[in-house]
Parts: structure tokens; C-alpha cells; sequence
């Protein structure tokens, strides 16, 4: 089965070859319109229903896109999904402004699958952890910020760990039990 992911980032597909490793994974790198909703499910159909119209892929193929967030308890889940908008105009370091160190925060995911003569679906995975003072330079976005429950390292030190338990994994093996 061929799946098209819908995204700049080579990284997320290879994360993506990797969990659905019975799949075909290609990217499909077409310019989309992130729309501003309050919901990061709403956003990945939105960008996988935009990849779909203005792409030249089959009729008959499955196209996957995503979104995901940082979630802060103390903050009523600000930034959300605006968490890139939120970064690019004010910084990550501003989040630190706003809490004490040791807010309980969660990093979600929401990935939209595109059925051909079906109904999209979206599959969504989460992981829990607290925002720190920013540690480590690995990563990207939030991740120097980001202390996972059980681990000692943001992961922003420990990228690899990130591989193992995040919340983009957890909504793709949700994907491929669901395929």
C-alpha cells in the first residue's frame, strides 16, 4: 500500500517509513494553508484535504498529514496548536515568562488520513511531561523545554528518546493498527 505524507519535513517521513513499514511512505511536499482553528485534529484534515485537492496524486491513494502542539495545564492548553505561530512571532522562551518551571504540559498529535471513496480519519497520540528551563540543543521547537514523565532529559538532550515514546509515534502506530 502506497501512502503519501504530506509535509516539508523529510524527518516526519521517515518517521512515518518506519512505523508503517508495510506501507510505501513518499512524501508529497505541497505548499498548504495552515488554518487557525482551536483543534489540532481540524488543522491535520484541513492540510490533508488541501494535499489532496492540490496535488497531482492518484484518485485511488491514501494521503496522511499532521499537526501537533504543546499543551500547558496552567495555561488552559496555550500554546496549542499555536504553538509554531506562538513561537515564530514571540519566542519559545516567552512560554518561561508566563509559568513556573515544573508546569505540567503535554505534547499532542493529531494525523489525518485521506480515504480514497471513504471518510478521512484522524488518529491522535499525546505524551505527558512538565516545561523546564530550556536543557539540550537537539530537537526542534519545544523540545529543550519539554521533560518527558520518566526521563531525566528534555528532549532536547535526549532526541532519541523522543523517537521511542512521542506523540507523533503513538498517533502513527494508531494509523497502521487501524490500516
Amino acid at each position: 500500500m502506497k501512502i503519501y505524507f504530506a509535509t516539508g519535513n523529510s524527518g516526519k517521513v521517515e518517521n512515518g517509513r518506519n512505523i508503517l513499514s508495510d506501507c510505501s511512505v513518499e512524501q508529497l511536499d505541497v505548499e498548504m494553508f495552515e488554518s487557525q482553528s482551536g483543534s489540532i485534529q481540524e488543522i491535520a484534515l484541513s492540510k490533508v484535504g488541501q494535499a489532496v485537492e492540490k496535488s497531482d496524486v492518484e484518485d485511488d491513494v491514501f494521503v496522511i498529514a499532521d499537526d501537533s502542539g504543546l499543551f500547558v495545564d496552567n495555561l488552559n492548553g496555550f500554546p496549542g496548536p499555536l504553538s509554531s505561530p506562538f513561537d515564530s512571532m514571540v519566542g519559545k522562551e516567552r512560554l518561561l515568562d508566563l509559568l513556573d518551571a515544573g508546569a505540567d504540559a503535554e505534547f499532542r498529535a493529531a494525523i489525518a488520513l485521506h480515504i480514497p471513496d471513504g471518510e478521512d480519519q484522524v488518529f491522535t497520540g499525546n505524551v505527558e511531561g512538565e516545561i523546564v528551563r530550556p536543557r539540550g540543543d537537539g530537537g526542534f521547537g519545544y523540545d529543550p523545554l519539554f521533560l518527558p514523565k520518566e526521563n531525566d532529559e528534555t528532549w532536547g538532550q535526549d532526541p532519541e528518546f523522543k523517537e521511542k515514546i512521542s506523540h507523533r509515534k503513538e498517533a502513527l502506530i494508531k494509523l497502521k493498527q487501524f490500516l
